[in-house]
C-alpha cells in the first residue's frame, strides 16, 4: 500500500483522475458494446484510462487519446470524445511548457481534422474541418484559464502566509525588544538605587555613635534616593500595566539632570567632576535617556568598585553625536555581587542608536567607560 501511495505521489496521481478515467473508460466501453453497425474497438480506451496521468503527462495524454481515435475510427463514442476533450483542458491546465502545448493542441487539431473532417457536415455555421480547432481551442484556453487563476490563488495564499509569518515575527521581535528594555531600565534603577543607599547606609552606621548629624544626614539621602527608586519604578509598573496606564509615572531621565546624579554619588562619598565641552543641545528623547543611563551605570559600577577614587564624567556635544566618557582612578576589583547587566545594558543601549561604547582598564590606572551615540 505504501508503495502504490508513493508511486501516486511521484506520477501527481489524484483521486478525482482515477474516478474521471474509470467512468469514462466504462462509458467507452458500454457504448462500444452497444452497437451493432460499427465494431468495437479497444483503442478507445487511449482516449479515457491515460487520463489517470493526466497531471504528470498532460502532452502525452493528448497524443495518446489521438492515437486512440485514428485506430478506433467509426468506433469513436462521446466518452472516448469527452476523453479528448479533458486532454486537451489538462494540455492548458498542467503543462509545464506552455509554448509546446499550444503547438501540441494545434497539431492535434489538425490531425483530427484531416483524418475525420474531410466531406464532413455539421449543424454548426462553420466548416467541418474547424469544428476539431474549435473544441480543442476552447478544451485548452479554458484549462490554461483556469491554471492561471490557481496559480493567483497560490501566489496570493503564499503572499498571506509570508505576511502572516513576517507579522508574527515582528511581533516576537518587538516583544523581545521591549523586554530588553524593560530589564536594562530596571537593571539601571535598582543597581543605582540600591548602590548608593547601601553605600549612604554603611556610611550612616559607622559615624552612628561620633557624628550623628552626618548619619542623619546620610540617612535622608537613603530616604530622597529611595523615592526617586520608588518613582522610576512606579513608571516601569506603569509600561507593563494591562492598558499602560492608570499608573502614577516619571518623568524619563536627561543629561540636563546629571548635576543631580553627580551630587548624589558625591554624598555617596564617590568624588565626581563633571565636564561639559561644546554647545548643549536639544536631544531625541530616546538618545537623552539613553545617554543618561549610561553616565548613571558607570557611575554606579566606580562607586562600587573605585573604593572611593576621584572619577570624571565628561561630556561632550558635536554637532553629529555626543561623547560621553565616565573613568575613575580607582584599583578595579572584580564585581562581587550585583545582576551583572551593566556593561551589556550599556552595549544594547548604544546598539540601538548605532553608536560605540569601549569599557576597559586605562593604562595609567583605573576603570574608563567611552561611548559615542550619533544624533
Amino acid at each position: 500500500m505504501r508503495q502504490v501511495a508513493s508511486i501516486a505521489r511521484r506520477l501527481e496521481i489524484q483521486p478525482i483522475d482515477v474516478g474521471l478515467a474509470l467512468v469514462l473508460t466504462v462509458g467507452a466501453a458500454i457504448e462500444g458494446s452497444g452497437r451493432d453497425s460499427v465494431p468495437f474497438s479497444p483503442a478507445v480506451f487511449l482516449a479515457t484510462a491515460p487520463l489517470i496521468v493526466r497531471r504528470r503527462w498532460p502532452v502525452i495524454v493528448l497524443g495518446l487519446a489521438l492515437v486512440g481515435f485514428a485506430i478506433a475510427n467509426q468506433a469513436t463514442g462521446l466518452a472516448a470524445l469527452l476523453g479528448g476533450l479533458t486532454a486537451a483542458l489538462s494540455v492548458g491546465l498542467y503543462s509545464r511548457h506552455q509554448n509546446l502545448a499550444a503547438a501540441a493542441i494545434a497539431a492535434a487539431a489538425l490531425f483530427i481534422a484531416v483524418e475525420f473532417g474531410r466531406g464532413s457536415t455539421t449543424t454548426l455555421p462553420v466548416p467541418g474541418v474547424v469544428v476539431p480547432f474549435l473544441l480543442l481551442g476552447a478544451a485548452y484556453l479554458a484549462g490554461r484559464e483556469i491554471g492561471t487563476r490557481q496559480k493567483q490563488i497560490r501566489a496570493q495564499r503564499e503572499t498571506t502566509l509570508r505576511l502572516q509569518e513576517e507579522h508574527a515575527a515582528g511581533l516576537k521581535k518587538a516583544a523581545e525588544e521591549e523586554r530588553r528594555h524593560i530589564a536594562r531600565e530596571l537593571h539601571d534603577v535598582v543597581a543605582h538605587s540600591v548602590s548608593v543607599m547601601v553605600v549612604q547606609a554603611g556610611a550612616a552606621r559607622k559615624v552612628l555613635a561620633e557624628q550623628p548629624d552626618a548619619a542623619r544626614e546620610s540617612l535622608e539621602n537613603v530616604e530622597t534616593v529611595g523615592h526617586q527608586a520608588m518613582a522610576e519604578l512606579r513608571r516601569l509598573l506603569g509600561v507593563l500595566g494591562e492598558n499602560g496606564s492608570g499608573v502614577p509615572t516619571a518623568p524619563q531621565p536627561a543629561l540636563r539632570e546629571l548635576d543631580a546624579l553627580v551630587e548624589r554619588v558625591r554624598e555617596a562619598g564617590l568624588p565626581v567632576t563633571l565636564r561639559l565641552a561644546g554647545e548643549p543641545r536639544v536631544l531625541p528623547p530616546d538618545l537623552d535617556v539613553a545617554a543618561y543611563r549610561i553616565v548613571q551605570e558607570a557611575l554606579t559600577n566606580a562607586l562600587k568598585y573605585a573604593g572611593g577614587a576621584p572619577a570624571i564624567v565628561s561630556i561632550q556635544y558635536d554637532p553629529d553625536a555626543v561623547h560621553i566618557e565616565v573613568a575613575d582612578e580607582g584599583k578595579i576589583a572584580a564585581p562581587s555581587e550585583g545582576l551583572g547587566r551593566g556593561l551589556i545594558g550599556m552595549r544594547e543601549r548604544v546598539a540601538v542608536f548605532g553608536g560605540t561604547i569601549d569599557a576597559g582598564v586605562r593604562p595609567e590606572g583605573g576603570y574608563a567607560v567611552r561611548a559615542r551615540l550619533p544624533v
